[in-house]
């Protein structure tokens, strides 16, 4: 919705399926780390359904498959905020569902907050991914409660109302964004977004580097 006013989106979900295609160095520390029966014998591609199954019910293998990912992901992030930043964008928006757990707030000039109420989310996870109520309550589970993210917010969204609602409230938004922030004081604020990135990122960096 967003990218549809211009705004140029770093997109986390996106990334993570991207760092586990074949090829990439991440999908062959997952092969090592969890074994061939999780990737197609054909293909090779991970299937991501039946890791999912294992590691949102098991605390010590999510933690091996974020210490894989969470790297690769940022890295990622990290190119793609200099890229829109040599091509001269006033704003950039990182799109993750795990920012405050990645503790990004602390460096982001906004935080905003999308929720919905459990029973709305979980209705939609299973639509959208055909899991089973417990599989999709585990997996909200093992994210930060809503509460606590609502709580770091600068900005929330109600989003237990339809499509259409929520994209007229998404425009609603950005002339909002657009009004508030000049481009010179947005120029300003990217950069030290991306300064504040840059250390979290060598930060995470030196901690995987002391843990092998």
């Amino acid at each position: 919705m967003l990218q549809r006013h211009g705004l140029h989106i770093v997109d986390a979900d996106l990334i993570a399926r991207q760092v586990v295609e074949p090829g990439h160095p991440a999908y062959v520390k997952l092969r090592t780390e969890f074994g061939a029966e999780f990737f197609d014998p054909t293909t090779g591609v991970l299937d991501r359904t039946k890791l999912g199954d294992v590691v949102f019910n098991d605390a010590e293998k999510r933690r091996k498959l974020n210490s894989v990912l969470h790297p690769a992901i940022r890295w990622e992030m990290f190119l793609q905020i200099l890229k829109y930043i040599l091509l001269g964008s006033n704003m950039i928006v990182l799109d993750t569902p795990l920012l405050i757990e990645s503790g990004y707030q602390k460096i982001l000039g906004t935080v905003i907050v999308v929720w919905c109420d459990d029973d709305v989310q979980i209705n939609r996870l299973m639509l959208r991914d055909g899991l089973s109520k417990e599989d999709a309550a585990a997996r909200i589970a093992a994210q930060l409660p809503i509460k606590k993210k609502m709580e770091l917010a600068t900005i929330l969204i109600d989003n237990n109302g339809s499509k259409e609602e929520l994209e007229q409230k998404v425009e609603e938004l950005v002339k909002e964004l657009n009004s508030r922030w000049s481009p010179l004081l947005v120029r300003a604020a990217v950069y030290s977004v991306f300064a504040g990135l840059s250390w979290v990122l060598l930060k995470a960096s030196l901690a995987l580097f002391r843990t092998v």
